[in-house]
This record gives structure tokens, sequence and C-alpha cells, in this order.
């Protein structure tokens, strides 16, 4: 018979992948640009439209602040706006109308306009955005803004073409001039009945509410014939069991990897991971160049178990009493997004070409921002400058004489980003790609440089002159700047 030796062994657990800030969205094959070892960009961190006169105008909506409102924009998305959504500056409730201010910006062509800084900065370095989407959402009552209840948080269905899963969210902070990281953007999850099994929500009250349904752990009694390991672990690393105190490692029986004289020695690191397709976990102890590795899994010793057990029960029983007001609700969940659903089809056959925002319903995911403060809101992914050629830039205009910007804008055809230079002494781009430059001028005229211009740049000593085309054409819409850039 084995003898019960519990080993107390303090080490927080390496599992997975670290995140740091930008987590994994770092464009692929693309070096990010280290702000403490280059002058190619200065910070631009205020919201300011390049183009006198023209930006992307805003939906207004009529609400009631004591009923849930669903509003459709153009584009397809959806404004979910639950009962009592709204809160004075001291935090009282409001009651009565109130006026929602709405827009979306979806391509370069937007971003450009609406003068909404697009980079973002982490740990020294800058980055720019990827959008899968951006968005502007405010709210006033009689002329005075109000502000979104904590309580009550408003939900926004962006309809969005760009499909893939690299994006995470951000809040633009006006103050401070900067985006705030806020989550994982878990694209495509939005409320709808494909996604009803992975998230439900309901409707109580007239809000909605979030039903967690992640699998409750159920502690498991120790053995006190087999060896265990005391392991001081980060609860952010094993979400399924941060809600318990006094875990611990048992060996699981049959280990044949693992040798009772194994706690008797003094490791230097400990692993945990969690196995795959299994309840169990595999604990590696290493030293130098000696390493072992074998199963374990998570249980409770005498009161530890006790009080742990109970608390399962608690939440398993709190958990059939959402279950089953979920129930109750779930077909009038499904008729609301049905009657939805069809309006946004109807909104998309409808709307015309100058006006929409994505051509069709075909191939668009929706991406849900949970809005937790009025502002604007972005679905992000950070990359770097475009890299393959870079020169000493001249920027002339037909007559070869020399002009001045504030800000010069590229743009990769097909990728979703916008870069704005503002220290433009160097031109950097991908030869291989696709790509459009452009510039604003003093009289507020747009300055192109075009696809096939950059197939005739000639580069010597390192220096090359850019000729500008100037648009002598006075333009008052956002469409007649699209038309112009071609994106």
């Amino acid at each position: 018979m084995k003898t019960n030796i519990n080993k107390s062994v303090k080490a927080f657990l390496i599992i997975g992948i670290i995140s740091i800030g930008v987590y994994a969205c770092i464009v692929q094959n693309q070096e990010p640009i280290n702000l403490l070892s280059t002058k190619t960009f200065d910070k631009t961190s205020k919201v300011n439209p390049p183009l006198k006169g023209v930006d992307i105008p805003y939906e207004i909506y009529k609400v009631e602040a004591n009923t849930s409102s669903v509003l459709t924009y153009h584009s397809g998305s959806k404004i979910l706006i639950p009962k009592n959504a709204f809160v004075d500056k001291d935090g009282n409730l409001i009651s009565g109308s109130v006026d929602v201010k709405y827009r979306e910006f979806h391509n370069p062509s937007d971003f450009f306009i609406s003068g909404i800084p697009m980079t973002y900065d982490s740990a020294g370095v800058q980055y720019h955005f990827e959008s899968a989407g951006m968005l502007e959402i405010l709210a006033y009552q009689n002329g005075e803004p109000v502000f979104i209840n904590s309580q009550n948080q408003i939900v926004v269905e962006m309809a969005s073409k760009q499909l893939s899963d690299k994006y995470n969210i951000y809040q633009y902070d006006s103050i401070l001039g900067d985006w705030e990281f806020k989550y994982k953007d878990n694209a495509g999850l939005a409320v709808s009945e494909s996604n009803m099994n992975m998230q439900q929500k309901k409707i109580r009250n007239n809000e909605l509410i979030v039903v967690n349904e992640d699998k409750l752990f159920e502690p498991q009694k120790s053995n006190i014939n087999n060896f265990r390991f005391n392991v001081e672990t980060n609860p952010a690393e094993f979400p399924e069991m941060q809600i318990y105190d006094g875990v611990e490692f048992e060996v699981v029986d049959g280990q044949k990897e693992f040798n009772p004289n194994y706690c008797n020695f003094s490791w230097t690191d400990i692993e945990i991971s969690k196995k795959q397709n299994s309840e169990n976990y595999l604990m590696t102890l290493a030293s130098g160049t000696v390493s072992h590795a074998f199963e374990v899994q998570p249980v409770f010793v005498g009161a530890a178990y006790e009080k742990a057990f109970a608390k399962y029960q608690n939440l398993l029983e709190q958990r059939k009493i959402e279950q089953r007001q979920i129930q109750k609700q779930k077909d009038s969940i499904f008729l609301l997004y049905a009657i939805e659903r069809d309006a946004q089809v109807l909104f998309a056959k409808n709307r015309s070409k100058n006006e929409t925002e994505i051509s069709s319903t075909q191939n668009v995911i929706l991406r849900t921002f949970n809005i937790s403060g009025f502002g604007i809101w972005n679905s992000d992914c950070p990359g770097a400058l475009p890299k393959g050629a870079q020169f000493a830039a001249n920027y002339v205009d037909s007559t070869g004489k020399k002009i001045e910007f504030k800000t010069i804008y590229l743009v990769e055809k097909g990728r979703n980003a916008m870069f704005a230079i503002t220290a433009y002494s160097r031109l950097y781009y991908d030869p291989s790609k696709k790509n459009i430059l452009w510039a604003v001028t003093s009289d507020n005229k747009i300055a192109i440089f075009k696809e096939d211009d950059f197939k005739n740049i000639k580069v010597a000593n390192d220096k090359a002159n850019i000729q500008m085309k100037i648009i002598d054409k006075q333009i008052t819409k956002a469409y007649e700047v699209k038309n112009i850039l071609e994106i």
C-alpha cells in the first residue's frame, strides 16, 4: 500500500499562450514598428475629419427610455436597447423620449472621412488597425447627453463582411485620445438561432441577460491511498475551478511515469495543462535536463471537499432554475429575432447603391458589441506597416512643384486597413500589393497617387518623386470620396 504523502510545492502554472495586450492578432509575417526606435509616425490621437464639410452621417432614432427597443441600421445591423438603459449624469434613471444617434464605418474610405485615429499603442509599439467594422453610438434627451445604465447595457449586432476571427473589441477613449482593449471578438456569435446552443440569451423584465452554459466542475474527494500535490495556481488559468478553494492535484491510478520518490525531490519547475478529451490534467516535473510527466486529477481533502461540494450543489440548483426560465421564454426570443432577420433582409434589398454599407446579406456575419458606454467602438486586429520597399519620398504636383501635406494615407486594396502617416519623409509599401496613396491639400482637395502610378515609381539614390494628381472638384458627400479613391 502506498503511503499518503502531501508534497507541498509552490509554483505558478505555465499554460497555453501568454496574452500581452494585443493578443494573437498581429498579422503574420509583419513586424511592428517600435516607437522608441523610429520617427516614422506621430500619434494622431483626436478625432479630426480631414475633409471640411464631409463626414459619415448619423441615423437618428427616437426611443422610449422605459421600454425595450430593437433598432435596425441600413447596413442590416441591429441595436438592442433594454428597458431602463439610460441614466443622467448623476446616475438617475431617465424616463421619456431619448434620441439615439448611430453610424458605422466599414472600409478605408469611411475611416479616412471620419478622422478617427486607427493606431493602437502597446508596450512602446505602435500598431495600425485592420478593422472588421467600427461604430459610434450617442444618446441625448432635450439636447443633453445621457449615459448607459451599467445594469442594462446596450447590445449592437453589427453586420460585417470581414469573416475572420482574428479581431478584438476596443473602445475609443476621447479624453486620453487612445483605444482601450475590451475583449476578444467572438466573430459571428451574435444573438441568433444559430448560436443559441452555445450561448443563450433571455429576456426578463424586458432586459437582455446572458446565460453562461459552461459545464460546472464537480468537486471530487481525494483517495487517501494516492499521492497528491499542493500546487499554488493562478485561478485565471483554471476558470473551471476558480470558484472553489483548497484544490489539490492527485496522481491518477496506474501512472507508470510516476515514482513516489518524486515527492522527496526539489523540482525547479512544475507545469500543469488540461489534457484534451479528458477530465484529467498533465503534470510535468522538471529540474535541469530531467523531466517527468504523468496524469493527475483535481481533488479536495476533508473539510475543503465538503465546502466545495456544497457550493457546487447550490450553483447547480441555480443553473436549473435559470434553464427553466429560459425554456419558458425561448419561443418568444426566437420569434423576436426571426422578425428582426426578416427586417434585415428587407433593408438589404431596398437600400440604394450610395446609401448601403454592405451590398448584400450574403457572406455577412454579426459581430456583437456589449456597449458599456457611449462613443466609438471598433472590432480590430492590430497590424504593422507594409514592407517590401521604402525610400525618401518627395511629393509634387503635375508641374513638379513640391506639395506639403499634414497626413498621407496609404491603403493596400483587399486589406481593410488604412495607414495614416503624419511624418512621411520615407514611404513604406509592399510592391506586390495593389496600393493607393492620397492626401488632402491646404484648400480641401484630394491629391491622389493611384495603383498604376506605383508601377512607374523610379527610385534613384534612395529617393523618388511622387507626382500627385489633384482632384479639382468640390467634395460634399461621403460617397464622392469613395468613388474618387475607388475603394
